[in-house]
């Protein structure tokens, strides 16, 4: 055993340098007080799992999962510390994608305290991991039983219902996002909008573009019922939009700005199933909204006789799962074992800078200075033979018009509209093919199966038009 007293001490001296952020360097001078204090008394239990959440806060999940086992180690906690250090290290270990410990180390924290809401979370998050649905739900329910207050709780009741084909309960619990991480939504001056006839509506955007639109097919059942809809929208989506709703005369259009209109109630465009009312039926119902499509020229395809595939690889860096959504634009070039095909990148966002850094600009077609909105995003995809995206906007945009679209689907993380094996997609199931991750996570794997179907692709179109190369790739090539 260390010095117990000096561990103590830089301990709590530790936490007073949390409690006064009054100088700048407050946080660094914290986490060494913290760090010396395991130092200097390897068995001070409480010492370790205290830097386990601070390198937790701080992303650094590995070392925050080591502390936590050497936290469990010590013979100084009490059970109290023991469930909560359990909970955080089932927690993490999901995070990192050690999914059966997530889950064994969570069943034990259930064990050990049946009466505390987030080893129920954790227990939920990681049988949703797995695909186990029921179990994701029941677990999360008996959290949400113990805390119905706890904005995380609710927060993981939304997706295990929304991921079991729950929608109308599942979306009502998501309204818990404001509280639990988007507060500022409840700043607004006016009421949240539960659906009231002749009331003026401030409608927003509170997720990504994709979400946007793809929550937008609700927007005539909302023009009905309120009297005014001001939509504040992504500027990408305002010409889409426009022309899209032209028929629906009490909704106005304008990009998201810092200046709010006058109105009686604020909702966004995800909370409006929630806000309407509706249905599980009448929620997978909806049908798509009908994008304008403009007479885009094709100058920008490559000029022989190929299958035309649009891809991107990279989601929005700010969504928690975008570690395990995206994945390195290479694995896209073993589609060139398949003769007759041709790749063009519809990725938009910095990941676009991939093209250059591995040398793909020839490989791949940039196709960015064609796109200044989706719009024109429609209009090249109305050229395009197929769609093969990361989880991501792209795969809402080939949906919503109706384009086949091929998506390498991460094993560790999934969007509730895809479900975990698309067997019962919500919105894209006519649309959307899932090409899943093995348990190793290797997208390698997947793409060899996408590798696969894509060869099967342009053999049937070979038999139906004569025209997509061969196999073997050959062709004649003029001398000189």
């Amino acid at each position: 055993m260390g010095n117990r007293v000096q561990a103590v001490g830089l301990y709590n001296a530790g936490y007073k340098a949390t409690q006064n952020r009054s100088y700048e360097n407050w946080a660094t001078h914290a986490f060494g007080l913290f760090q010396s204090a395991c130092i200097i008394d390897p068995t001070f239990g409480q010492a370790w799992s205290v830097n386990g959440n601070n390198n937790g806060d701080l992303n650094r999940l590995h070392a925050a999962i080591a502390c936590y086992r050497r936290a469990l180690d010590t013979n100084d906690l009490g059970t109290d510390d023991k469930i909560k250090i359990m909970s955080n290290l089932s927690w993490r270990l999901y995070q990192v994608g050690e999914l059966e410990e997530s889950l064994a180390v969570g069943q034990k924290a259930v064990e050990l305290g049946p009466d505390y809401p987030y080893p129920w979370v954790n227990l939920s998050v990681a049988h949703g991991s797995f695909g186990n649905r029921l179990s994701a739900v029941e677990t999360a329910r008996k959290a949400y039983a113990i805390d119905p207050n706890d904005t995380a709780v609710i927060f993981n009741l939304a997706f295990a219902l929304l991921f079991n084909g729950e929608y109308a309960e599942g979306f009502k619990h998501f309204e818990a996002r404001f509280a639990h991480r988007m507060q500022n939504y409840l700043t607004y001056p006016y009421p949240k909008w539960t659906g009231g006839k002749d009331e003026t509506v401030f409608l927003v955007s509170d997720q990504g573009m994709g979400d946007t639109l793809s929550f937008a097919r609700f927007l005539p059942h909302a023009s009905k019922r309120a009297k005014f809809i001001h939509a504040m929208v992504q500027p990408v989506l305002m010409r889409a939009f426009t022309e899209a709703f032209v028929h629906l005369p009490n909704v106005n259009f304008t990009p998201i700005t810092t200046s709010y209109p006058a109105a009686d109630a604020w909702t966004t465009f995800v909370s409006l199933p929630f806000a309407l009312g509706l249905t599980d039926d009448e929620i997978k119902s909806a049908p798509h909204p009908k994008l304008p499509v403009y007479g885009m020229p094709d100058t920008w395809k490559m000029p022989d006789t190929k299958l035309h595939v649009g891809i991107s690889w990279g989601g929005s860096r700010l969504n928690d799962i975008d570690k395990w959504r995206s994945f390195p634009l290479t694995h896209f070039l073993d589609l060139y074992k398949v003769p007759g095909v041709q790749l063009y990148s519809l990725q938009m966002d910095d990941h676009k800078k991939d093209l250059v850094d591995f040398c793909c600009e020839s490989l791949v077609r940039d196709l960015q200075p064609w796109v200044s909105d989706v719009v024109d995003t429609v209009s090249i995809l109305q050229h395009l033979d197929l769609v093969i995206t990361c989880e991501s906007a792209l795969a809402h945009i080939a949906g919503v018009i109706g384009k086949e679209v091929w998506i390498p689907y991460s094993y560790h993380a999934h969007d509730y509209r895809l479900g975990h094996t698309g067997e019962d997609m919500l919105w894209y199931g006519k649309t959307h093919r899932l090409f899943l991750q093995d348990r190793d996570m290797r997208w390698d794997k997947t793409f060899e199966r996408i590798t696969k179907a894509l060869q099967e692709k342009v053999d049937g179109l070979a038999k139906q038009t004569g025209k997509v190369g061969a196999r073997d790739g050959s062709r004649k090539v003029a001398a000189g």
